[in-house]
């Protein structure tokens, strides 16, 4: 009786498995990065709004932070690139408290967040933004510290441009 070689075929299977495994992986980790704000990006967007952005607009924002049950609404008027008026869910904010809201208090929310993950030490963090082609104005913007740190998401819902 011969002796038949053991049949290693199964092998083949895990291989595959390992191997599609690895591309997953690696596809993922790709498409993450890919998504990052950079400040390369970040900075072509703010030189746009400084272009051709509004001057008077009323901006309608939401922000949610991790844990918060429902997001917060803001309404930012600006004339003549100041704002004049701002509330929050309905009610009015106090006026030294307008500096704060609108597009370029967004810019340097997002700018300073950048700034502070880029130095040694940080965790590691994902940050995404998407901003209007034609003007550079924010749409979205995501930012999340790994490993259960915070969380802020901004949505912009309009931006309306008003007379001066």
């Amino acid at each position: 009786m011969a002796n038949t070689p053991p049949n290693r075929r199964w092998l083949w299977y895990f291989v595959a498995v390992v191997v599609l495994s690895l591309a997953a992986v690696v596809t993922l980790i790709v498409f993450n990065r890919g998504q990052q704000l950079t400040r390369a990006q970040f900075d072509a967007a703010r030189k746009l709004w400084e272009k051709k952005g509004l001057q008077s607009y009323q901006l309608t924002y939401t922000q949610r932070k991790k844990g918060d049950a429902k997001a917060e609404t803001y309404v930012v008027r600006a004339r003549s690139g100041t704002v004049v008026s701002v509330s929050l869910d309905g009610r009015p904010l106090e006026k030294r408290l307008f500096p704060l809201y609108g597009i370029n208090a967004l810019f340097a929310y997002m700018l300073d967040f950048l700034e502070q993950d880029a130095k040694p030490g940080q965790p590691r963090t994902f940050t995404r933004a998407r901003f209007d082609p034609e003007t550079g104005a924010l749409r979205d913007y995501v930012r999340n510290v790994m490993g259960g740190g915070p969380r802020v998401e901004i949505r912009v819902d309009s931006l309306v441009p008003l007379e001066d």
